[in-house]
């Protein structure tokens, strides 16, 4: 009878503070896994998203880790999301992805918050992108310019350092050192948004993404480079520098149509795939030259849509209400992307680096 009423007495006085306990310790796991709501039907801060990136780390600690990457000329963060599946193994290649290089293109990096939230949050549906693949992911690449133009000037396309004649900024996507300066005469205009920038890579934003490159370059794991741009509808790949094809065109051409039909089949919007050269002539400075020269057998620029589900053309700037459509079909596009992508480029498929990497200039 004793023994009986001790064992209540223990139940009752240790174990069930302990069995509290440990129901407090899980609802405290989950609500760190808890994830936070990615706001959809309004266009975000750099304050905003940053303050989401901060909160989904928090919950995803083992999936998720944020760097600091470098500084915007303003003294802005730039922030890199690093994604993996939890599992660290030697032979996994990288997609490397920045947004807003353009400052007025308001649904790129909206978009780059999306694509992060698919492979963190819903990484059981998108597995098959994380099993042999890390993503590094730049979703505000531009934050001075960004917030100069939510704020300011909407049309603002630039960064915002200062340049002579009290004119400002510059076009970031001609600011990389190949081809730099070529084109067309505006390039050198300090007060044109094409304005190309005093020398290659004067900008930091620049070096930031350059280094980047070169890093995963250098460590034989950057195989795809993916830039989100707005709001040509195409999908375009090197060169666009010079006419001349690159040579695995045929696999830059067969993955921006399969993601190009894969975005036709969801939405019926029609996407463009091509040479970066035949769209306009010849651009010098761009990133996505940049990334295939100095080795990334895979270089793409995504121009998405800015055409609403009413078929308004909004270009860069649809409205709020829009975002979540226009978010959803451009994740389509960038899945598509990486999965034709990861067919060709199997982990046990080595990437080739051109000789010209050794021979371009790494200096600020």
């Amino acid at each position: 009878m004793w023994k009986a009423l001790y064992a209540i007495i223990w139940l009752v006085a240790i174990a069930g503070p302990l069995a509290e306990v440990g129901a407090k310790s899980s609802r405290r796991q989950v609500r760190l896994r808890t994830p936070p709501q990615l706001v959809l039907d309004e266009y975000l801060s750099y304050e905003d998203m940053m303050e989401y990136l901060d909160r989904l780390a928090l919950a995803y600690r083992d999936r998720l880790k944020l760097q600091d990457a470098g500084r915007s000329y303003e003294g802005r963060e730039l922030r890199v999301a690093k994604i993996t599946n939890g599992i660290e193994r030697s032979d996994k290649k990288v997609i490397f992805m920045d947004a807003a290089l353009h400052a007025r293109e308001w649904m790129t990096p909206i978009t780059a918050l999306y694509v992060i939230h698919q492979l963190v949050v819903e990484s059981r549906e998108n597995a098959y992108l994380l099993a042999n693949t890390d993503w590094v992911i730049l979703p505000l690449a531009n934050p001075d310019g960004y917030e100069y133009s939510r704020n300011k000037n909407s049309w603002w396309r630039n960064t915002r350092k200062p340049n002579v004649n009290n004119c400002y900024g510059t076009n970031l996507n001609r600011n990389f050192d190949l081809g730099w300066g070529g084109g067309f005469p505006e390039l050198k205009d300090p007060c044109d948004e094409n304005f190309a920038g005093t020398e290659p890579f004067s900008e930091a934003e620049a070096r930031t993404v350059r280094d980047i490159m070169h890093s995963l370059v250098d460590n034989k794991l950057g195989f795809m480079y993916l830039s989100l741009h707005t709001a040509n509808r195409s999908i375009f790949y090197p060169w666009v520098n010079e006419p001349s094809p690159i040579h695995n065109n045929h696999e830059h051409e067969e993955i921006a149509q399969y993601a190009a039909a894969s975005i036709r089949s969801s939405t019926g919007t029609i996407i463009k795939p091509n040479q970066g050269f035949k769209y306009g002539g010849r651009i010098g400075g761009t990133s996505v030259d940049y990334a295939f020269s100095v080795g990334f057998p895979l270089s793409f620029v995504f121009e998405m849509s800015g055409m609403g589900p009413d078929g308004v053309e909004y270009k860069f700037f649809p409205p709020a209400q829009y975002i979540r459509y226009l978010v959803h079909e451009s994740w389509v596009g960038i899945r598509a992307l990486t999965e034709k992508a990861i067919e060709k480029y199997p982990s046990y498929r080595p990437i080739f680096i051109p000789q010209q990497h050794n021979l371009l200039t790494n200096a600020a």
